[in-house]
């Protein structure tokens, strides 16, 4: 069993979420973001989500997309986000998620691909424009395909996922790209129990989650959060002084930590 399996069932039983952070490779530097990674773990995140830049990232929101094409332009890919994951790998001891499209998959072939990203460390691997009929090509490699549902999805495609027996689903919050924003509360709680009628697999609730109020708000709800936008606003924000920017994001997720807890705001 996985030890993203293994996590996530834990934090299924003991009925609060498991934090889970989402964080673009390689940025704004190898180093400093290494740091903020280990900053990650000392503040209390369980799963960490490793992202690829890519040309054109669809289900990326404006924060993550500035990232995606920064990466791209200091010519960062799957290859660096491999290498850099095996650097992560030997300096953490949190589960890594890729988080990569489809194209530089192909590109590199799917056999190369796996063994690499297995020799690295990789434990899960979400593909986000990987349609649910077609992850079957993801299996058999020794590595946790993740699969995606939003609010949108039919009864049809749920049952899709809970048959993929995964280590967790992505429930995805919204119904167009990543970001921090106001969600539609009660939606989001009724969709997370319309997937729960259909599967026992635990839910992982990301997209637009913005700080620890949201955690706070769907801590009964989903079995695990994913945060992105929400840190990806600090490093932007806090780069130019990057000796300060791990503190920074270790406060910030102590603060989800809480949430998580239902201890937000208390001294």
């Amino acid at each position: 069993m996985s030890l993203i399996r293994k996590l996530m069932l834990h934090y299924q039983q003991e009925q609060k979420p498991a934090l889970i952070a989402f964080i673009m490779g390689l940025l704004p530097n190898e180093d400093l973001c290494l740091d903020c990674i280990k900053a990650l773990e000392q503040g209390g995140c369980d799963i960490l989500e490793l992202g690829v830049p890519f040309t054109d990232p669809l289900a990326d929101g404006e924060m993550i997309e500035r990232f995606h094409h920064r990466g791209t332009k200091q010519g960062l890919n799957l290859k660096r986000g491999l290498e850099f994951a095996h650097r992560v790998k030997n300096s953490c001891n949190m589960p890594l998620i890729l988080f990569t499209y489809y194209n530089p998959l192909y590109r590199m072939g799917l056999d190369k691909f796996m063994q690499e990203a297995r020799a690295a460390g990789i434990e899960g691997l979400i593909v986000p424009d990987l349609p649910l009929d077609e992850m079957y090509v993801l299996k058999g490699y020794g590595i946790e395909p993740i699969p995606m549902l939003a609010p949108s999805s039919t009864d049809e495609r749920v049952q899709m996922a809970a048959q993929q027996q995964a280590a967790f689903i992505y429930c995805v919050s919204v119904r167009g790209v990543t970001g921090m924003r106001s969600l539609p509360e009660q939606e989001i709680i009724d969709y997370l129990q319309r997937v729960r009628t259909d599967t026992r697999t635990p839910l992982a609730l990301g997209f637009g989650i913005s700080g620890p109020q949201q955690v706070e708000t769907f801590r009964d709800y989903a079995d695990a959060v994913v945060v992105g936008s929400y840190l990806a606003r600090i490093i932007e924000e806090y780069e130019a002084r990057p000796r300060l920017l791990p503190g920074q994001m270790e406060k910030a997720f102590s603060e989800l930590g809480k949430a998580r807890e239902g201890k937000h705001g208390s001294v």
